[in-house]
């Protein structure tokens, strides 16, 4: 594996994101890329450093910082876990760019519309004793 991709694992991928917040952005569409993969699952706690699961065996760790995605194999499996985030590199790209641009960092809305449907929440519940 190595021979293939040593390049690769050296240097990274440039993908040329506009900041910290993009390449967070972009973290989190490759995260649900990857989840959506038959016998792939994925997780991150920063946003930044990316776990890649094949049938719930660690065998990938991806890191976009700076704009640079990198790769830590972690398993001979790595391969694969390479393959499908090529994959979405190549077809995805431009794409989650473009929809960063339109709509921003994704997690700033999800935190707002999770925090309004409480606040609906609560309102109803405090008339149910009435």
């Amino acid at each position: 594996m190595k021979g293939q991709f040593t390049e690769l694992l050296k240097f990274g991928i440039n993908l040329k994101l506009s900041g910290p917040i993009e390449d967070k952005y972009y973290t989190q569409r490759l995260s649900h890329f990857i989840m959506s993969m038959p016998d792939y699952d994925a997780d991150t706690e920063d946003d930044e450093n990316l776990n890649v699961y094949l049938k719930t065996e660690l065998i990938l760790a991806v890191q976009i910082k700076d704009s640079t995605l990198t790769f830590n194999p972690i398993s001979e499996s790595a391969h694969d876990g390479i393959l499908v985030v090529l994959d979405f590199v190549a077809n995805l790209h431009t794409m989650v760019q473009d929809d960063f641009l339109r709509e921003g960092y994704i997690e700033g809305e999800f935190s707002e519309e999770i925090f309004s449907e409480e606040i609906e929440e609560d309102s109803d519940d405090d008339f149910e004793w009435i």
